[in-house]
């Protein structure tokens, strides 16, 4: 069953997922490869529901790997020890996809995830074709953040968050949202409730200002360097590979002036694309990035997905078949002759 927030009926997500929640004993919680601060916060946080919705289950947090800000920012508020980094899962009841939507995206983990046991998704990201047949789905892509639909949830159950909650939702908002640079109406509303219910704005911010770190100003700064330039049409777009940070390289020679960013990273066996753009380039272009690396990840035998302005793809390929994929793609979109900048 799939039922997205943005289709309505809110009484109805609400009974059903607290049906899912009461009738089993054993929970895991999960996310995407890489978990970030807002999908690891949002699993803690679904956790503290869970506990009080069904206090005699057992919940497991077991994502396949956070990234470091997302430890750095766990181990600050003392949470990280029941965030588990894993490649398998344990045997469940039920299975709750936090931030995620994508099977594949989850990694090993997916080999774990059946379809004879109930799977339930919290996400703000477009709908997969890749979700699981036996799914109850709670989608909002107009969310800036996984915390703010968790938050949406909260506040249908009736359901007080304690501060500490409150303030992981608020820390995992402002973490998506780029300290709220983007985002609706509905987002300041749950950002003003969770302040209402303890969260403190300054102390989100100081938890998110952990400084970078030496290896990754040296990924951002390579990037930079071995960027390629090209122009399609007005729009620059620049290219560019590292050995790891590929996300922050990526969103960094966007913050250099460029209106598209593409950044690869070579794994073991497999190449990692990361991509971004500015809002003017969506805007201009209705081009919607998580769509079609979602496309070119299963035309390359990969996965792919994301938001509008920044999504991945990965793929058992080589950094430069990608890159070129992924340019011949944007210049087929937008229908307009690629051309280098010397």
């Amino acid at each position: 069953m799939i039922y997205s927030i943005a289709c309505g009926g809110g009484l109805l997500k609400e009974v059903l997922l607290i049906k899912m929640i009461r009738g089993v004993g054993k929970i895991v919680i999960t996310s995407h490869q890489n978990s970030d601060v807002d999908a690891v916060l949002s699993c803690y946080v679904a956790k503290k529901i869970i506990d009080k919705l069904n206090p005699r289950a057992t919940v497991d947090i077991i994502t396949p790997g956070m990234n470091l800000q997302a430890r750095r920012v766990a181990e600050s508020l003392g949470i990280a020890a029941q965030i588990l980094e894993k490649d398998s899962l344990p045997e469940y009841e039920l299975c709750l996809m936090m931030d995620v939507n994508n099977l594949t995206h989850i990694g090993v983990l997916r080999n774990y995830v059946t379809r004879d046991k109930p799977v339930a998704i919290i996400d703000h990201h477009r709908p997969s074709i890749n979700i699981p047949p036996n799914a109850l789905s709670i989608i909002d892509e107009k969310a800036v953040a996984t915390a703010e639909v968790l938050c949406d949830v909260l506040i249908g159950l009736d359901l007080k968050p304690t501060r500490e909650e409150a303030q992981c939702l608020l820390i995992g908002i402002l973490s998506d949202s780029r300290r709220l640079l983007i985002g609706t109406e509905k987002t300041l509303r749950d950002v003003a409730f969770l302040l209402s219910h303890g969260a403190s704005l300054p102390e989100a911010i100081a938890t998110l200002s952990i400084p970078m770190s030496y290896s990754e100003r040296i990924a951002r700064l390579k990037a930079s360097q071995r960027a390629t330039l090209y122009s399609l049409g007005q729009w620059i777009i620049a290219v560019s590979n590292v050995g790891s940070y590929e996300a922050s390289a990526a969103r960094a020679l966007i913050d250099l002036g460029a209106d598209l960013a593409a950044v690869c990273n070579e794994l073991d066996s497999e190449v990692r694309l990361c991509a971004r753009a500015n809002e003017e380039f969506v805007r201009g272009t209705n081009m919607h990035l998580g769509e079609e690396l979602e496309r070119l990840g299963s035309l390359m035998s990969g996965s792919g997905g994301g938001h509008a302005s920044a999504a991945c793809v990965t793929a058992p390929r080589q950094c430069g078949e990608v890159i070129n994929e992924f340019l011949a793609l944007v210049s087929n979109k937008l229908r307009l002759p690629l051309k280098k900048i010397d």
